[in-house]
This record gives structure tokens, sequence and C-alpha cells, in this order.
């Protein structure tokens, strides 16, 4: 290797004060000189990637049959730590499930007028009942000479209209929805639906819904307690948007239903016995077992979707929506249908008819003080010892569950809380509702 320095010549535009150095080198030298220059950068940069590389592929081998993320994860915001037990240990991941587009009604534009239907009172106790809530003099003086009432022996009705709806303080909303959808007679114009005032953001600010829509909605939003907003103004609200797609947004939005996936860690410490004996009851452990192997054999572990540790009837219908019925006389598909049939590989229909399920629940299940293993039967009643509600325990304090027959509601996961919010919505002055627990006998 040679090598001069010398002043390099000027170029067409003058003279250069800069010095070169100029190196001369065969072009077997050269190669090698670029091997040594360019092959430790190659592996520096190269060996993180390949590493993460690897770490993705592994975490996508374990995430796409088991969950998201190996055993020893899990630390995602997101994620909820549940509470051990002989379930395993298990985390959630919140989900909202929308309604499915075939299932969107938007209500023609001549459907009946919003009815308020007063049990019991006459007209003047409804006005002054109205009165007592925060209905503003004007639009009680509107009620009570313009708009149509209907009395009978059962009580007085009211058409107060859209505009009076809509413009009512959450206040006077709240008290007023609170005593109405008490009556059953308003159950088909009020079913309120309910949020956390925390979750407002997630399931109406970040929606597709145009500003003013998201504006309307939140502006017909009212109290029940200090946890819980409640939203029952459906038909008033979609007769202000502009158009139906918008229309059609609206209904989905609002349609929303909370829920999560729910996880089992398994693990080189995990007990596949123990868990198998909780999951697999019902005659399900022999197929339960080698599963649960597997995932206690993954490297570093995996967090196994619940799903697939369900029975038949809770793997095939959880987060899906009903069909509509072909038949006005097949079973109602309701929280009893479901919680009954848990177990059944083909649903037994009958648990449809209320007096049939009552006999089955006194001769083949005993009460219980607090679930604790798969399929516990969780009911709500009112103080007065009326069933409103039946699930399935699943884990936890997690059951799963469809609140109500209407294709709208899927089959979903819940915690016992929020399911008790739900049906508190509808009996704001029953009293607090009754939680009561029952076991197959067979099981």
């Amino acid at each position: 290797m040679s090598s001069t320095l010398h002043r390099s010549p000027g170029d067409a535009c003058g003279e250069s004060d800069v010095p070169m150095i100029h190196v001369h080198l065969t072009r077997r030298r050269l190669a090698l000189l670029a091997i040594l220059l360019i092959v430790p950068w190659l592996i520096a940069g190269f060996w993180p990637m390949a590493s993460q590389l690897g770490r993705a592929a592994a975490k996508l081998a374990v995430g796409g049959a088991f969950g998201n993320g190996s055993a020893g994860s899990g630390t995602s915001p997101d994620v909820i730590q549940g509470n051990p037990g002989p379930w395993g240990h298990v985390d959630y991941r919140p989900l909202i499930i929308d309604l499915p587009d075939e299932f969107v009604f938007v209500p023609p534009a001549n459907r009946p007028a919003i009815r308020w239907f007063f049990q019991g009172y006459s007209k003047e106790q409804a006005l002054e009942f109205l009165r007592s809530s925060g209905v503003a003099a004007a639009d009680l003086e509107r009620l009570a000479h313009t708009a149509k009432w209907t009395n009978s022996l059962e009580g007085a009705a009211v058409e107060p209209g859209d505009e009076l709806i809509l413009g009512l303080d959450p206040a006077a909303r709240a008290k007023i929805y609170s005593t109405l959808v008490e009556f059953p007679q308003n159950a088909q114009q009020m079913d309120p639906i309910w949020f956390r005032p925390d979750h407002v953001k997630q399931r109406v600010e970040d929606s597709p819904l145009a500003p003013q829509s998201i504006k309307l909605v939140k502006k017909l939003l009212y109290a029940q307690g200090d946890a819980t907003l409640l939203f029952a103004d459906f038909e008033p609200a979609l007769r202000q948007l502009p158009d139906d797609p918008e229309r059609r947004r609206m209904v989905k939005t609002l349609s929303r239903k909370e829920t999560f996936l729910m996880r089992v860690k398994l693990d080189a410490d995990s007990d596949v016995e123990a868990l198998g004996n909780y999951w697999g009851v019902g005659g399900r452990r022999k197929d339960l077992i080698p599963l649960l192997s597997a995932a206690r054999r993954a490297e570093n572990g995996c967090r196994l979707n619940v799903i697939f540790l369900l029975p038949h009837f809770g793997r095939d219908h959880l987060y899906n929506h009903p069909y509509a019925a072909t038949d006005a006389k097949g079973a109602k598909q309701d929280c009893f249908w479901s919680a009954f049939n848990f177990f059944n590989e083909v649903p037994d229909d009958r648990v449809s008819d209320m007096a049939y399920l009552r006999d089955l629940l006194k001769s083949d299940y005993y009460a219980i003080l607090e679930p604790s293993q798969l399929g516990d039967l969780v009911f709500l009643t009112t103080p007065d010892e009326t069933a409103i509600h039946a699930a399935a325990f699943v884990a936890d304090d997690v059951v799963f569950t469809k609140n109500g027959e209407s294709i709208t509601q899927p089959w979903i996961l819940m915690r016992i809380s929020d399911m008790i919010e739900t049906y508190s919505v509808r009996h704001p002055h029953s009293g607090p509702l009754q939680v009561k627990y029952f076991r197959n006998k067979s099981l």
C-alpha cells in the first residue's frame, strides 16, 4: 500500500486550497478493506433486529393460538388482572361489540308519537308529578292544554312531543324517567342504555357520529345514582338527524355492548389436573386436559382464551347475536333460556316456559351460598322474590349472559356487579336487587 500527499490541482473555476490525500489500492486489497469496514456495521445493525423478529415470531405463534402475548406478559394497560381461584389465574381485555349491520333498525318517520303512561295516576296527578320533577311552567301549560291525553281506569297517558322531551333539564329527565321505566306500558319506548361516566368518550365521543350528533346524545344523558348515566330517547333523537346514514350510525353507536376477552394463564407451574377438574365439569375433562397440557408446555407459557374452555353452547353463542325467529311460536332466546341451556349441546326450548322452569329449578337444582363452579346459576330477583334475570357463572365474578330476548342483545361475558347495574336501571325504585345462586344436582 502506498500513498502520496500533494495539493489537488485546481478545477475549472480556479485553484483550491483544500489539501487531499489520495490512496492507491489494488482491487483485491480494496475488496478486503470494504469487508472489514462494512461487516461489523451489518452485524451491529442486524443482530437486535433479528432478535426482535425472533421474539415477534414467537409472540405471534403463541398469541395467534392462545391469546395476545405470553403468560408472563399480560401487563398492557388495557388488560385487567382477575382474582385467582380453582379456575386458575385469569385476566380480561375489554371489548365493545357492535350491532350487526343486518340488525340496525331505524324507526320510520310515521311511528306513533312518544307516549308517557302514568299507572294509577289521574291527569291532574300526572301534571303535579311533572311539576315537582322540574318541568318548566311554560311546558306544563302546553301539556295541560294542548297535549293529547288519554285517561283510563289503569292511569293517564300523555304525548309530550319531541320539543319538550329534547328540552328537558337532565335532573327533570332523571326524575321523570325513573318513574316511567317502572310501568310496563312504557317498556317499548323506554329501555334505557347505561354508560359509566368514564366510558362516554370511548363509546360516544370516539364514534363515527358527526359532532352535532355526539352533542345531542350527551345532552340527553341523565344520571341514575353516582356511577351511571342513562340514555332513553332514541326516537326523538333520531328525528333530529339530517339523513338516514347518520341515523344508522347513531343506532349502531348506542347499541354497542361492553364485554371482554377472558384468558387463563398457563405455564410450567400450572396444575393441569385441577384446572381440568374446574373447566371440564359436565363430562368434558377428557378433551380439556390435552389442550391445557399443550398450552402449559408452550415456551414461556401462554394465556388461553376462555372460549376454548366453555361447553359447546357457550362456545357456539358467545359474542354472537341470535337470528330473528322465523316461527312466532319459537323459543324466546332470553336470559333464562341461555342460562339453563349452558351445558346442553341441543338447547331445551321448554325452559322458555316459566312454569316449566320453576319446576325444573325445584327438582334439579339446589341453593348455594355463592358460585364456585362453572355453570352455577346466578339469579337476580326483586325484593318481592320476582326473578328478573338469570346467568351462568364462568369464573372469578364473571357470568355468561344474554340481557334480553331481542336480537340486538348478544351473548356476552359480564361482571356480576355490572349485570346488577344493568337490571337496576329498569327497577330504580324497587329496592336493591337480590342475587341468588343455584347448582345443578348432577354436576
